[in-house]
């Protein structure tokens, strides 16, 4: 359970930073690459991001649900698209500074009718990130392309038991 909305926003400042480093490989001129039709792009996955930050916030702080898509006209190309994450990310910190910590425990409703805490929907903001992280280090390998170690190290180079 999250208690404190700054210690929210420190651990989700480290999820995107690993993020950030799975989008680096990624060739300017492979944005629109998507491994099968109808699947997000590389392009799409990363204005998704954005865009469900912005959505998740907006959650957290008023209970209103409203995804902004994720169209090119968000970004088209790659630093276009980082870009839009960028922005996301710094406006819904910003935004959240100003939940106070006891809103938390509020309850806020789901597009279902029903109604989950304040918190239980900020966690909802990694999870979603990392599992469209993976996404991207998938799309990586189908490209040909070494995705980077989340921590650093490959499992070939962990002590053995």
């Amino acid at each position: 359970m999250i208690t404190r909305v700054a210690d929210f926003a420190r651990y989700f400042k480290s999820v995107r930073e690993r993020t950030l480093r799975f989008l680096d490989p990624i060739p300017p001129e492979q944005i629109d690459f998507a491994p099968y039709p109808g699947k997000f792009t590389l392009g799409g996955l990363i204005r998704h991001l954005a865009s469900s930050e912005r959505m998740f916030a907006e959650v957290a702080l008023s209970g209103r649900w409203a995804y902004p898509g994720h169209g090119p006209e968000l970004g088209a190309t790659k630093d276009e698209a980082v870009a839009y994450l960028m922005a996301a990310h710094a406006e819904a910190t910003a935004r959240l500074r100003d939940l106070p910590d006891e809103s938390l425990h509020e309850k806020r409703p789901t597009p279902d009718g029903r109604a989950v805490s304040a918190w239980r929907l900020l966690m909802l903001m990694p999870e979603h990130e990392i599992h469209h992280r993976s996404q991207v280090s998938q799309y990586l390998i189908a490209l040909g392309i070494q995705p980077p170690q989340i921590f650093g190290m490959r499992w070939e180079h962990m002590p053995k038991a």
